[in-house]
């Protein structure tokens, strides 16, 4: 027993430092994934803005829910745990990096997270703007549906 105690001194911490590794390398790869899936559909989706806001926040809100619920209507349950859509930043930007809009033709799509944090066994990681992807949008411009 008293070799036991002496041996768990070392083996509990190092196997607990195992787990929160473990742990926060999962999240941390199943966000970068989820934030490729959704930059990946963003690029393709048809950008309709027509009436500026009401549109283009609907396409960002469809985005959002691919990276969430890896669908993009936003039903089933959340893929990565604790993501908000408050903590999901997409962006539609033309060549001079302005905000894509009806008179602005898109030619890239950024996905970043914002304090997305992560509580691990023993500490909390900080993912802000860790998962950045940038694609080329390739999509259909639809300024006027």
């Amino acid at each position: 027993m008293v070799e036991f105690a002496f041996a768990s001194l070392v083996l509990i911490p190092m196997f607990v430092g195992t787990f929160q590794f473990g742990s926060t390398f999962y999240v941390h790869n199943l966000l970068c994934t989820q934030t490729r899936a959704a930059a990946r559909y963003a690029s393709i989706k048809t950008f309709k803005c027509s009436s500026e806001s009401k549109e283009i926040t609907a396409w960002k809100t469809s985005v959002s829910n691919m990276m969430r619920f890896g669908n993009p209507d936003g039903s089933g349950t959340v893929i990565e745990p604790g993501l908000t859509d408050a903590q999901i930043d997409v962006q539609i930007k033309d060549e001079d990096g302005n905000n894509a809009d009806d008179t602005h033709v898109p030619a890239y799509v950024t996905i970043t997270t914002k304090n997305y944090s992560v509580n691990a066994v023993v500490a909390t990681f900080n993912f802000n703007d860790k998962s950045f992807v940038r694609f080329p949008y390739v999509g259909r411009w639809a300024p006027a549906e």
